[in-house]
Protein backbone atom coordinates (compact mmCIF):
# COMPACT_ATOMS: atom_id res chain seq x y z
CA UNK A 1 0.00 0.00 0.00
CA UNK A 2 1.42 3.35 -1.04
CA UNK A 3 1.64 5.97 1.67
CA UNK A 4 1.36 9.74 1.32
CA UNK A 5 4.94 10.01 2.55
CA UNK A 6 6.20 7.65 -0.14
CA UNK A 7 4.26 9.41 -2.88
CA UNK A 8 5.38 12.86 -1.72
CA UNK A 9 9.00 11.70 -1.44
CA UNK A 10 8.99 10.21 -4.92
CA UNK A 11 7.25 13.16 -6.54
CA UNK A 12 9.36 15.76 -4.73
CA UNK A 13 12.60 14.00 -5.63
CA UNK A 14 11.48 13.65 -9.24
CA UNK A 15 10.40 17.30 -9.39
CA UNK A 16 13.56 18.59 -7.75
CA UNK A 17 15.70 16.32 -9.94
CA UNK A 18 14.02 17.70 -13.06
CA UNK A 19 14.45 21.25 -11.77
CA UNK A 20 18.14 20.64 -11.06
CA UNK A 21 18.62 19.05 -14.48
CA UNK A 22 16.69 21.78 -16.25
CA UNK A 23 18.48 24.48 -14.26
CA UNK A 24 21.86 22.95 -15.11
CA UNK A 25 21.01 22.84 -18.82
CA UNK A 26 19.73 26.40 -18.65
CA UNK A 27 22.86 27.73 -16.91
CA UNK A 28 25.11 25.82 -19.33
CA UNK A 29 23.21 27.15 -22.34
CA UNK A 30 23.45 30.69 -20.97
CA UNK A 31 27.19 30.36 -20.24
CA UNK A 32 27.86 28.79 -23.64
CA UNK A 33 25.99 31.61 -25.35
CA UNK A 34 27.96 34.23 -23.41
CA UNK A 35 31.32 32.59 -24.21
CA UNK A 36 30.42 32.16 -27.89
CA UNK A 37 29.30 35.78 -28.08
CA UNK A 38 32.61 36.87 -26.58
CA UNK A 39 34.57 34.68 -29.03
CA UNK A 40 32.49 35.95 -31.96
CA UNK A 41 32.96 39.54 -30.84
CA UNK A 42 36.74 38.97 -30.85
CA UNK A 43 36.54 37.51 -34.37
CA UNK A 44 34.45 40.46 -35.61
CA UNK A 45 36.94 42.90 -34.04
CA UNK A 46 39.85 41.17 -35.80
CA UNK A 47 37.96 41.17 -39.11
CA UNK A 48 37.19 44.87 -38.78
CA UNK A 49 40.80 45.63 -37.88
CA UNK A 50 42.18 43.74 -40.89
CA UNK A 51 39.61 45.27 -43.22
CA UNK A 52 40.54 48.72 -41.96
CA UNK A 53 44.20 48.02 -42.79
CA UNK A 54 43.33 47.07 -46.38
CA UNK A 55 43.61 49.83 -48.96
CA UNK A 56 43.08 49.92 -52.72
CA UNK A 57 45.96 51.49 -54.65
CA UNK A 58 45.28 51.52 -58.33
CA UNK A 59 43.70 48.26 -59.43
CA UNK A 60 45.38 46.31 -56.61
CA UNK A 61 44.78 45.86 -52.91
CA UNK A 62 47.50 46.52 -50.37
CA UNK A 63 47.48 45.45 -46.74
CA UNK A 64 49.73 47.28 -44.36
CA UNK A 65 50.19 45.10 -41.29
CA UNK A 66 52.44 46.05 -38.43
CA UNK A 67 54.83 43.47 -37.06
CA UNK A 68 53.08 43.51 -33.68
CA UNK A 69 49.72 42.87 -35.25
CA UNK A 70 50.99 40.08 -37.50
CA UNK A 71 52.58 38.27 -34.55
CA UNK A 72 49.23 36.62 -33.75
CA UNK A 73 48.99 35.27 -37.30
CA UNK A 74 52.54 33.95 -37.68
CA UNK A 75 53.31 30.32 -38.34
CA UNK A 76 52.41 28.25 -35.32
CA UNK A 77 49.94 30.85 -34.01
CA UNK A 78 46.28 30.14 -33.26
CA UNK A 79 44.71 32.87 -35.44
CA UNK A 80 44.22 32.76 -39.24
CA UNK A 81 42.97 35.00 -41.98
CA UNK A 82 42.69 35.05 -45.77
CA UNK A 83 41.65 37.84 -48.18
CA UNK A 84 40.17 37.37 -51.65
CA UNK A 85 39.49 39.88 -54.32
CA UNK A 86 35.89 39.26 -55.20
CA UNK A 87 34.74 36.85 -56.16
CA UNK A 88 37.49 34.28 -55.48
CA UNK A 89 40.96 35.63 -56.32
CA UNK A 90 43.27 35.02 -53.30
CA UNK A 91 45.23 38.09 -52.38
CA UNK A 92 46.70 37.54 -48.93
CA UNK A 93 46.73 34.97 -46.17
CA UNK A 94 48.37 34.59 -42.81
CA UNK A 95 51.62 32.61 -42.41
CA UNK A 96 49.78 30.38 -39.89
CA UNK A 97 47.82 28.79 -42.79
CA UNK A 98 51.09 27.34 -44.25
CA UNK A 99 49.78 27.49 -47.80
CA UNK A 100 46.31 26.15 -47.01
CA UNK A 101 43.08 28.04 -47.60
CA UNK A 102 40.11 28.97 -45.46
CA UNK A 103 36.55 28.45 -46.71
CA UNK A 104 35.34 31.38 -48.77
CA UNK A 105 32.11 32.21 -46.92
CA UNK A 106 31.00 35.64 -45.93
CA UNK A 107 28.26 38.03 -44.94
CA UNK A 108 27.82 41.84 -45.04
CA UNK A 109 30.11 43.98 -42.90
CA UNK A 110 27.39 44.76 -40.34
CA UNK A 111 26.39 41.06 -40.02
CA UNK A 112 29.41 38.79 -40.56
CA UNK A 113 28.80 35.11 -41.23
CA UNK A 114 30.14 33.09 -38.27
CA UNK A 115 30.45 29.30 -38.21
CA UNK A 116 32.38 26.39 -36.76
CA UNK A 117 34.95 24.67 -38.92
CA UNK A 118 37.95 22.37 -38.95
CA UNK A 119 41.13 24.34 -39.48
CA UNK A 120 43.81 23.29 -41.98
CA UNK A 121 45.86 21.86 -39.08
CA UNK A 122 42.94 19.57 -38.15
CA UNK A 123 41.98 21.50 -35.02
CA UNK A 124 38.41 22.70 -34.36
CA UNK A 125 37.96 26.41 -34.89
CA UNK A 126 35.49 29.20 -35.41
CA UNK A 127 35.50 31.62 -38.35
CA UNK A 128 33.94 34.94 -39.33
CA UNK A 129 33.61 36.03 -42.96
CA UNK A 130 32.70 39.45 -44.35
CA UNK A 131 32.50 41.06 -47.79
CA UNK A 132 33.76 44.64 -47.68
CA UNK A 133 34.98 47.42 -49.92
CA UNK A 134 38.53 48.57 -49.04
CA UNK A 135 39.17 52.23 -48.62
CA UNK A 136 40.56 54.08 -51.69
CA UNK A 137 43.95 55.70 -51.74
CA UNK A 138 44.04 59.43 -52.33
CA UNK A 139 45.48 58.90 -55.80
CA UNK A 140 42.63 56.51 -56.68
CA UNK A 141 40.09 59.05 -55.62
CA UNK A 142 41.69 61.66 -57.85
CA UNK A 143 41.84 59.29 -60.80
CA UNK A 144 38.30 57.94 -60.23
CA UNK A 145 39.46 54.36 -60.30
CA UNK A 146 36.49 52.06 -59.69
CA UNK A 147 36.48 50.32 -56.24
CA UNK A 148 37.26 46.64 -55.81
CA UNK A 149 35.22 44.35 -53.52
CA UNK A 150 37.13 42.06 -51.17
CA UNK A 151 36.29 39.06 -48.99
CA UNK A 152 37.91 38.45 -45.62
CA UNK A 153 37.71 35.33 -43.45
CA UNK A 154 39.24 35.34 -39.96
CA UNK A 155 39.47 32.14 -37.89
CA UNK A 156 40.69 31.12 -34.42
CA UNK A 157 41.16 27.78 -32.71
CA UNK A 158 38.50 26.78 -30.17
CA UNK A 159 40.79 25.09 -27.63
CA UNK A 160 40.32 27.69 -24.89
CA UNK A 161 36.58 28.00 -25.53
CA UNK A 162 36.00 24.24 -25.57
CA UNK A 163 38.18 23.71 -22.50
CA UNK A 164 36.24 26.39 -20.61
CA UNK A 165 32.93 24.80 -21.61
CA UNK A 166 34.12 21.33 -20.55
CA UNK A 167 35.24 22.64 -17.17
CA UNK A 168 31.90 24.41 -16.77
CA UNK A 169 30.07 21.20 -17.66
CA UNK A 170 32.03 19.27 -15.04
CA UNK A 171 31.33 21.92 -12.41
CA UNK A 172 27.63 21.92 -13.21
CA UNK A 173 27.42 18.12 -13.27
CA UNK A 174 29.30 17.79 -10.00
CA UNK A 175 27.27 20.52 -8.34
CA UNK A 176 24.05 18.99 -9.63
CA UNK A 177 24.97 15.54 -8.33
CA UNK A 178 25.91 16.94 -4.94
CA UNK A 179 22.67 18.92 -4.82
CA UNK A 180 20.65 15.87 -5.86
CA UNK A 181 22.38 13.71 -3.22
CA UNK A 182 21.68 16.35 -0.58
CA UNK A 183 18.06 16.50 -1.72
CA UNK A 184 17.70 12.70 -1.50
CA UNK A 185 19.07 12.81 2.04
CA UNK A 186 17.10 15.83 3.24
CA UNK A 187 13.65 15.47 1.65
CA UNK A 188 12.65 12.18 3.39
CA UNK A 189 13.75 13.55 6.76
CA UNK A 190 11.89 16.80 6.28
CA UNK A 191 8.74 14.97 5.17
CA UNK A 192 9.00 12.57 8.10
CA UNK A 193 9.21 15.47 10.52
CA UNK A 194 6.45 17.51 8.88
CA UNK A 195 4.10 14.51 8.58
CA UNK A 196 4.60 13.57 12.23
CA UNK A 197 1.31 15.32 13.27
CA UNK A 198 -0.55 13.20 10.72
CA UNK A 199 1.03 10.03 12.09
CA UNK A 200 0.19 11.11 15.65
CA UNK A 201 -3.39 11.78 14.58
CA UNK A 202 -3.58 8.27 13.08
CA UNK A 203 -2.17 6.75 16.30
CA UNK A 204 -4.68 8.64 18.43
CA UNK A 205 -7.50 7.57 16.11
CA UNK A 206 -6.44 3.92 16.41
CA UNK A 207 -6.76 4.09 20.21
CA UNK A 208 -10.40 5.18 20.11
CA UNK A 209 -13.03 2.49 20.64
CA UNK A 210 -16.60 2.24 21.89
CA UNK A 211 -15.51 2.85 25.48
CA UNK A 212 -13.45 5.97 24.75
CA UNK A 213 -15.80 8.00 22.57
CA UNK A 214 -15.59 10.86 25.06
CA UNK A 215 -11.97 11.46 24.00
CA UNK A 216 -11.26 14.43 21.78
CA UNK A 217 -8.35 15.21 19.51
CA UNK A 218 -6.21 18.19 20.53
CA UNK A 219 -6.74 21.14 18.22
CA UNK A 220 -3.91 23.37 19.43
CA UNK A 221 -0.61 23.58 17.56
CA UNK A 222 -1.78 21.61 14.52
CA UNK A 223 -0.91 22.57 10.93
CA UNK A 224 -3.58 24.46 9.07
CA UNK A 225 -4.36 21.43 6.88
CA UNK A 226 -5.04 19.16 9.88
CA UNK A 227 -7.01 21.64 11.98
CA UNK A 228 -10.29 21.26 10.00
CA UNK A 229 -9.83 17.48 9.87
CA UNK A 230 -9.40 17.38 13.65
CA UNK A 231 -12.44 19.57 14.11
CA UNK A 232 -14.55 17.28 11.90
CA UNK A 233 -13.24 14.21 13.76
CA UNK A 234 -14.17 15.77 17.10
CA UNK A 235 -17.64 16.53 15.76
CA UNK A 236 -17.89 12.93 14.52
CA UNK A 237 -16.84 11.61 17.94
CA UNK A 238 -19.44 13.84 19.56
CA UNK A 239 -22.14 12.46 17.28
CA UNK A 240 -20.96 8.90 17.82
CA UNK A 241 -20.90 9.40 21.57
CA UNK A 242 -24.41 10.79 21.45
CA UNK A 243 -25.57 7.94 19.18
CA UNK A 244 -24.01 5.28 21.41
CA UNK A 245 -25.58 6.94 24.45
CA UNK A 246 -28.97 6.88 22.74
CA UNK A 247 -28.51 3.25 21.74
CA UNK A 248 -27.54 2.27 25.28
CA UNK A 249 -30.49 4.22 26.62
CA UNK A 250 -32.70 2.60 23.99
CA UNK A 251 -31.53 -0.89 24.97
CA UNK A 252 -32.19 -0.09 28.61
CA UNK A 253 -35.62 1.35 27.76
CA UNK A 254 -36.54 -1.70 25.67
CA UNK A 255 -35.54 -3.99 28.51
CA UNK A 256 -37.51 -1.88 30.98
CA UNK A 257 -40.63 -1.75 28.77
CA UNK A 258 -40.60 -5.48 28.14
CA UNK A 259 -39.72 -6.49 31.68
CA UNK A 260 -43.05 -5.51 33.20
CA UNK A 261 -45.39 -7.34 30.76
CA UNK A 262 -43.08 -10.34 30.60
CA UNK A 263 -43.01 -10.45 34.42
CA UNK A 264 -46.81 -10.28 34.46
CA UNK A 265 -47.05 -13.15 31.99
CA UNK A 266 -44.59 -15.20 34.01
CA UNK A 267 -46.44 -14.47 37.25
CA UNK A 268 -49.76 -15.46 35.75
CA UNK A 269 -48.26 -18.63 34.28
CA UNK A 270 -46.58 -19.64 37.54
CA UNK A 271 -49.79 -18.99 39.48
CA UNK A 272 -51.81 -21.09 37.02
CA UNK A 273 -49.32 -23.97 37.36
CA UNK A 274 -49.11 -23.86 41.16
CA UNK A 275 -52.73 -23.05 41.94
CA UNK A 276 -54.83 -24.06 38.95
CA UNK A 277 -58.05 -23.91 40.99
CA UNK A 278 -57.55 -20.23 41.83
CA UNK A 279 -57.18 -19.16 38.22
CA UNK A 280 -59.11 -15.92 37.65
CA UNK A 281 -61.91 -15.80 35.13
CA UNK A 282 -60.37 -12.92 33.24
CA UNK A 283 -56.84 -14.41 33.18
CA UNK A 284 -57.06 -15.20 29.48
CA UNK A 285 -58.18 -11.68 28.68
CA UNK A 286 -55.29 -10.24 30.70
CA UNK A 287 -52.86 -12.59 28.95
CA UNK A 288 -54.21 -11.53 25.57
CA UNK A 289 -53.97 -7.85 26.51
CA UNK A 290 -50.34 -8.26 27.58
CA UNK A 291 -49.54 -10.19 24.39
CA UNK A 292 -51.20 -7.48 22.29
CA UNK A 293 -49.21 -4.83 24.14
CA UNK A 294 -45.97 -6.69 23.44
CA UNK A 295 -46.99 -7.23 19.83
CA UNK A 296 -47.76 -3.52 19.38
CA UNK A 297 -44.37 -2.53 20.78
CA UNK A 298 -42.62 -5.03 18.53
CA UNK A 299 -44.55 -3.82 15.49
CA UNK A 300 -43.69 -0.23 16.34
CA UNK A 301 -40.02 -1.10 16.75
CA UNK A 302 -39.99 -2.96 13.44
CA UNK A 303 -41.69 -0.04 11.69
CA UNK A 304 -39.17 2.37 13.21
CA UNK A 305 -36.27 0.18 12.05
CA UNK A 306 -37.69 -0.06 8.51
CA UNK A 307 -38.29 3.67 8.43
CA UNK A 308 -34.75 4.49 9.55
CA UNK A 309 -33.43 2.21 6.80
CA UNK A 310 -35.70 3.89 4.23
CA UNK A 311 -37.65 0.70 3.59
CA UNK A 312 -41.16 2.05 4.21
CA UNK A 313 -43.07 2.02 0.94
CA UNK A 314 -45.68 4.78 0.78
CA UNK A 315 -48.63 4.34 -1.58
CA UNK A 316 -50.04 7.47 -3.18
CA UNK A 317 -53.75 8.10 -3.67
CA UNK A 318 -56.05 11.10 -3.48
CA UNK A 319 -57.19 11.67 0.10
CA UNK A 320 -59.74 14.24 1.26
CA UNK A 321 -58.40 15.39 4.62
CA UNK A 322 -61.61 16.58 6.33
CA UNK A 323 -63.46 13.22 6.77
CA UNK A 324 -60.24 11.41 7.70
CA UNK A 325 -59.35 13.96 10.39
CA UNK A 326 -62.90 14.04 11.83
CA UNK A 327 -62.94 10.23 12.00
CA UNK A 328 -59.69 10.23 13.99
CA UNK A 329 -61.04 12.93 16.33
CA UNK A 330 -64.24 10.90 16.96
CA UNK A 331 -62.06 7.91 17.86
CA UNK A 332 -60.67 9.86 20.84
CA UNK A 333 -63.94 11.54 21.86
CA UNK A 334 -64.74 9.14 24.69
CA UNK A 335 -61.19 9.07 26.04
CA UNK A 336 -61.02 12.88 25.96
CA UNK A 337 -64.39 13.19 27.68
CA UNK A 338 -63.24 10.81 30.42
CA UNK A 339 -60.36 13.19 31.21
CA UNK A 340 -62.53 16.30 30.96
CA UNK A 341 -60.99 17.39 27.67
CA UNK A 342 -62.63 18.96 24.65
CA UNK A 343 -61.38 18.13 21.16
CA UNK A 344 -61.98 20.96 18.69
CA UNK A 345 -61.49 20.00 15.05
CA UNK A 346 -61.24 22.73 12.45
CA UNK A 347 -60.44 21.65 8.90
CA UNK A 348 -60.62 23.18 5.43
CA UNK A 349 -63.27 21.19 3.60
CA UNK A 350 -61.48 21.60 0.28
CA UNK A 351 -58.15 20.30 1.54
CA UNK A 352 -57.08 17.20 -0.38
CA UNK A 353 -53.73 15.59 -0.96
CA UNK A 354 -51.97 12.70 -2.72
CA UNK A 355 -50.56 10.54 0.07
CA UNK A 356 -50.70 7.16 1.81
CA UNK A 357 -53.98 7.19 3.80
CA UNK A 358 -52.85 4.50 6.28
CA UNK A 359 -49.64 6.33 7.18
CA UNK A 360 -51.47 9.66 7.41
CA UNK A 361 -54.09 8.11 9.72
CA UNK A 362 -51.34 6.60 11.87
CA UNK A 363 -49.59 9.98 12.19
CA UNK A 364 -52.81 11.78 13.17
CA UNK A 365 -53.79 8.99 15.57
CA UNK A 366 -50.45 9.16 17.39
CA UNK A 367 -50.62 12.96 17.63
CA UNK A 368 -54.17 12.90 19.03
CA UNK A 369 -53.35 10.03 21.37
CA UNK A 370 -50.34 11.94 22.77
CA UNK A 371 -52.37 15.14 23.17
CA UNK A 372 -55.33 13.48 24.89
CA UNK A 373 -53.08 11.36 27.11
CA UNK A 374 -50.85 14.12 28.47
CA UNK A 375 -53.01 17.28 28.34
CA UNK A 376 -54.08 18.44 31.81
CA UNK A 377 -57.72 17.59 32.62
CA UNK A 378 -60.27 20.26 31.77
CA UNK A 379 -58.31 21.66 28.82
CA UNK A 380 -58.85 21.81 25.09
CA UNK A 381 -57.15 19.88 22.31
CA UNK A 382 -57.18 21.93 19.11
CA UNK A 383 -56.85 20.23 15.73
CA UNK A 384 -56.45 22.49 12.70
CA UNK A 385 -55.92 21.56 9.05
CA UNK A 386 -55.51 24.12 6.31
CA UNK A 387 -54.17 24.38 2.77
CA UNK A 388 -52.40 27.46 1.45
CA UNK A 389 -49.69 28.17 -1.12
CA UNK A 390 -49.65 24.54 -2.27
CA UNK A 391 -48.84 23.41 1.28
CA UNK A 392 -50.98 21.37 3.67
CA UNK A 393 -50.56 21.98 7.40
CA UNK A 394 -52.10 19.96 10.23
CA UNK A 395 -51.56 21.24 13.78
CA UNK A 396 -52.49 19.55 17.07
CA UNK A 397 -52.16 21.84 20.11
CA UNK A 398 -52.81 21.15 23.79
CA UNK A 399 -51.82 22.47 27.20
CA UNK A 400 -48.85 20.80 28.92
CA UNK A 401 -47.46 20.65 32.44
CA UNK A 402 -43.78 20.58 33.37
CA UNK A 403 -42.54 20.66 29.77
CA UNK A 404 -39.72 23.08 28.95
CA UNK A 405 -38.17 24.33 25.73
CA UNK A 406 -35.19 22.03 26.29
CA UNK A 407 -37.50 18.99 26.23
CA UNK A 408 -38.77 19.60 22.69
CA UNK A 409 -35.86 17.84 20.88
CA UNK A 410 -36.45 14.73 23.01
CA UNK A 411 -40.16 14.35 22.27
CA UNK A 412 -39.49 12.26 19.16
CA UNK A 413 -36.90 10.01 20.79
CA UNK A 414 -37.87 6.38 21.32
CA UNK A 415 -39.12 5.59 24.86
CA UNK A 416 -38.48 9.15 26.06
CA UNK A 417 -40.61 10.41 28.91
CA UNK A 418 -40.46 13.52 31.02
CA UNK A 419 -40.94 11.33 34.08
CA UNK A 420 -37.51 9.84 34.82
CA UNK A 421 -39.14 7.13 36.95
CA UNK A 422 -40.88 5.85 33.81
CA UNK A 423 -44.25 5.25 35.52
CA UNK A 424 -46.37 2.68 33.81
CA UNK A 425 -49.22 4.47 32.02
CA UNK A 426 -49.83 2.08 29.15
CA UNK A 427 -47.65 4.07 26.76
CA UNK A 428 -44.25 2.82 25.63
CA UNK A 429 -43.11 6.19 24.27
CA UNK A 430 -42.96 5.11 20.64
CA UNK A 431 -45.94 6.97 19.16
CA UNK A 432 -44.27 10.27 18.31
CA UNK A 433 -41.13 8.50 17.06
CA UNK A 434 -43.24 6.38 14.74
CA UNK A 435 -45.24 9.44 13.61
CA UNK A 436 -42.04 11.25 12.59
CA UNK A 437 -40.75 8.18 10.70
CA UNK A 438 -44.04 7.95 8.78
CA UNK A 439 -43.93 11.71 8.09
CA UNK A 440 -40.46 11.42 6.60
CA UNK A 441 -41.59 8.46 4.50
CA UNK A 442 -44.33 10.74 3.10
CA UNK A 443 -41.82 13.55 2.48
CA UNK A 444 -43.24 15.77 5.24
CA UNK A 445 -41.98 17.57 8.34
CA UNK A 446 -43.26 16.87 11.85
CA UNK A 447 -42.11 19.44 14.38
CA UNK A 448 -42.83 20.39 17.99
CA UNK A 449 -43.01 23.96 19.30
CA UNK A 450 -44.73 26.11 21.91
CA UNK A 451 -47.82 27.91 20.58
CA UNK A 452 -48.01 29.99 23.76
CA UNK A 453 -47.26 29.70 27.46
CA UNK A 454 -47.46 26.02 28.46
CA UNK A 455 -49.15 25.09 25.18
CA UNK A 456 -47.52 22.49 22.93
CA UNK A 457 -48.14 22.39 19.17
CA UNK A 458 -47.34 19.42 16.94
CA UNK A 459 -47.23 20.53 13.30
CA UNK A 460 -47.31 18.24 10.28
CA UNK A 461 -46.54 20.12 7.06
CA UNK A 462 -45.63 19.34 3.51
CA UNK A 463 -42.22 20.17 2.09
CA UNK A 464 -41.34 21.16 -1.47
CA UNK A 465 -42.38 18.34 -3.81
CA UNK A 466 -39.43 16.11 -4.68
CA UNK A 467 -39.48 14.54 -8.16
CA UNK A 468 -37.85 11.32 -6.88
CA UNK A 469 -40.65 10.71 -4.33
CA UNK A 470 -43.96 9.82 -5.93
CA UNK A 471 -45.69 9.51 -2.57
CA UNK A 472 -46.23 12.43 -0.19
CA UNK A 473 -48.45 15.46 0.27
CA UNK A 474 -48.88 16.99 -3.17
CA UNK A 475 -51.82 19.36 -3.37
Amino acid sequence: MKTIRQQLTRKLLLTLGLLILGGGFGVYAWARTVLLNQSDAALRAKAQAISSLTEQKGPRLKIEFSDDYMRGFQQGAHDYFEIWQAPDKPLERSPSLRGAHLPNRHGPPDAPLIWNLTLPNGEPGRAAGIAFRPQQSQDNRHRNIPPIDAILVVASERHDLDRTLVIFQMVLAGGGLLLLAATIGIVPRVLSRELAPLRQLADETARINATSLSARFPAEGLPGELAPITARLNELLERLEDSFARERRFSSDVAHEFRTPVAELRGMAELAIKLPDTRAANADHETLAIALQLEAMLNHLLALARGERGELAAKSERVVVAPLLRDVCRWFHDKAAARGLVVECRVDESAATDTDPMMLRSILTNLLDNAVEYAPPGGTVEVDASAADQRLTVRVANAVDQLAEADLPHLFERFWRKDAARSCDGHAGLGLSLARVFARALGCDLTASFAGPSRLAMTLSTTEPAPSKPAGFNL
